[in-house]
Formats: C-alpha cells, sequence, structure tokens
C-alpha cells in the first residue's frame, strides 16, 4: 500500500456532517495521523477565520496543519500563525463583473478576515455564507470604492439566478478568472489558475512532501482539481452528481464518517 503523508479535506459535505459538525470519529481519527507525523490541511472556499474552532477542534496548531482558504488562493500556516501563499483578485475584475450583474438580483461578496463585504443587491440568501462562517455581513451601495484586497468573489442568488448568469460569465471571462459553483446558490471567481488543486501543488513546495503522497477528498465541483491533483483522490458517497468520475475512490458519506474510514484504511492502516 502507498504511503500517505497529508490529507487535504473539504469542510463542507467532506469533513463536516450535514449540521456542519465534525463527528467525533472524524476527529479522533485526524488527531491520531498527527500524532503519528502525518499532516492534516482543510481545503475550503472560506477564509481562515471563518474555521478557527474547526481547526481548534482538529488540534492543527499544536501538530502544525494548514488551511487551504478561498479555494487555494491562501495557504495559512495555523502552528506559526503566517499566511504563506497569497493571490489576489484582480480589481478590474470586479469592476467589469459589477457592471455585468448591475440591476439583477445577485448579491456580490467577498469574505474576508473578519468580515464579509457585499454590494449589487439583497436576496434572501445574501447572508447565508456569512451566518456559516460566523462573520459580520455588510452591505455597501459602493462596493466598487472599497479599497480592500480580496481574494475571490462569491455571488449569491437563488438556484435559477445563478445556473442563469454562471453560463453567461464562464463564457465570457474564463480561462482570465476561474468561474465554477461550490453550491446550487453559491457561485465563485477566483483568480485564473487558482482551484484547490493549485493550493494543494503550493502545499506540495512549502512542505516538502509530493502531491503523490497526499490524499484530498471532497464532495462538490470546486473539489474536482483536487481530486485530479492528490495521489489519492477520494470522493464522499454525497459528492454532487459527477464529482465521483474524478476520484480515485468513493467512500461513505460525510454523516457516516468518510474521512475517518479513509484515514484508518490508508494512513493508520487499521
Amino acid at each position: 500500500m502507498k504511503n500517505y503523508d497529508l490529507i487535504a479535506l473539504d469542510m463542507d459535505g467532506t469533513l463536516c456532517d450535514d449540521n456542519k459538525v465534525i463527528p467525533q470519529e472524524n476527529i479522533t481519527a485526524i488527531i491520531e495521523m498527527q500524532k503519528m507525523g502525518k499532516t492534516v490541511a482543510v481545503a475550503t472556499g472560506r477564509p481562515e477565520s471563518g474555521i478557527l474552532p474547526y481547526i481548534k477542534a482538529l488540534e492543527l496548531e499544536k501538530y502544525g496543519g494548514y488551511v487551504l482558504s478561498y479555494n487555494g488562493g491562501r495557504i495559512f500556516d495555523v502552528k506559526n500563525n503566517k499566511v504563506l501563499h497569497n493571490v489576489l483578485f484582480d480589481k478590474k475584475f470586479t469592476e467589469m463583473i459589477m457592471d455585468d450583474v448591475k440591476g439583477s438580483t445577485i448579491t456580490v461578496t467577498s469574505p474576508l478576515d473578519t468580515k464579509v463585504v457585499a454590494g449589487n443587491a439583497l436576496n434572501p440568501y445574501s447572508k447565508i455564507e456569512a451566518n456559516v462562517v460566523g462573520l459580520p455581513f455588510f452591505f455597501h451601495e459602493d462596493f466598487l470604492s472599497l479599497d480592500i484586497p480580496m481574494n475571490k468573489l462569491l455571488l449569491i442568488d437563488c438556484p435559477e439566478s445563478i445556473s442563469h448568469w454562471y453560463h453567461i460569465l464562464k463564457e465570457k471571462y474564463e480561462p482570465q478568472v476561474n468561474v465554477f459553483l461550490s453550491e446550487a446558490i453559491f457561485m465563485e471567481i477566483t483568480p485564473s489558475g487558482i482551484n484547490k488543486g493549485s493550493g494543494l501543488k503550493a502545499l506540495a513546495q512549502i512542505t516538502g512532501i509530493p502531491t503523490k503522497r497526499m490524499i484530498a477528498m471532497g464532495d462538490s465541483f470546486n473539489d474536482i482539481e483536487m481530486l485530479q491533483t492528490a495521489g489519492l483522490g477520494v470522493a464522499m458517497a454525497n459528492s454532487k452528481p459527477g464529482v465521483g468520475e474524478y476520484a480515485d475512490e468513493i467512500t461513505l458519506s460525510n454523516n457516516e464518517c468518510g474521512v475517518a474510514e479513509i484515514i484508518r484504511k490508508y494512513v493508520l492502516n487499521m
């Protein structure tokens, strides 16, 4: 059996159950592998500040884990409280996209370290992500005047609206930027070439652990590049349609502790 030294875990739908809680079975397995000297990275679309309680539960600070935030746009060294890799979103694309969706019901947001800033419009879905990550939500009529570095844009609306604008913006802007869906109500736009797979490659350079000795686990469309990059890509049983086609293996669902199952099988050799 191959020797794996690092596991990269998506959050929602993978590490967490449907109640947004990490099952104790997953926590125990993750801590056990870290005691063996193995490395754990959490790969998420959220800012690292939005997952602090999860990081604490997994003891990443004690053992030296990492957070790949903003879908791989930033790498945070938990133990040393230090950003090691950071790619910012070009403001010119923010201006162009804001002009495109002007007059629509789309909420254009950007999650930052301490808050979520938003503009263009408000709808019933606007604050969902801010509430999930536990950050305050601020709507700005003058969103484009904000002089704040941003790592990505998150466009939020009902599934029908997001689907409509997804096809328009993807056709117009790729490959200048990445346009993808993380949920039916969430469209994410990141700098060109930035995804969880590119984040794994950057982490390989930082840690010296080759991607072939990494396991990646995920359930959604923004996990596909990560599943393809790692030596072992594992999709959850609850994955979005088609995601499993890009994985080497499909494990139990997030509610059945599929993360712990893979750690026991490939790292703890139980």
